[in-house]
């Protein structure tokens, strides 16, 4: 057997497993919400950092998320400046950058 043909039949297999399949969408699923954020606006990331901090200040979300929420905060405040600077060059081409404070 090649090794590409083992690798056919180890997909396979695992495909006929069901925890696999879920696995395999929630990565899916992950990759694509990241996919998302990473294309938002400014004001659409300040939403969520801002719902996000308010969701972490409550205590009424799992308490074994806390980690997780803080790792996608962060994330979140990354991209913000990202797309804030994305915005600037959106704007400086748009005006040719003669705005005030541009």
């Amino acid at each position: 057997m090649t090794p590409a043909e083992k690798i056919k039949r180890d997909i396979d297999e695992a495909m006929r497993n069901r925890e696999a399949r879920v696995a395999l969408l929630i990565v899916d699923n992950m990759r694509n919400a990241v996919n998302m954020i990473d294309e938002q606006p400014a004001a659409v990331i300040e939403a969520m950092i801002a719902r996000g901090r308010d969701v972490q200040a409550s205590g009424n979300a799992p308490k074994h998320r806390y980690k997780l929420r803080a790792a996608i905060i962060e994330y979140l405040e990354e991209r913000l400046l990202e797309a804030r600077a994305r915005e600037r060059r959106l704007a400086d081409a748009i005006t040719g950058g003669d705005l005030p404070g541009g």
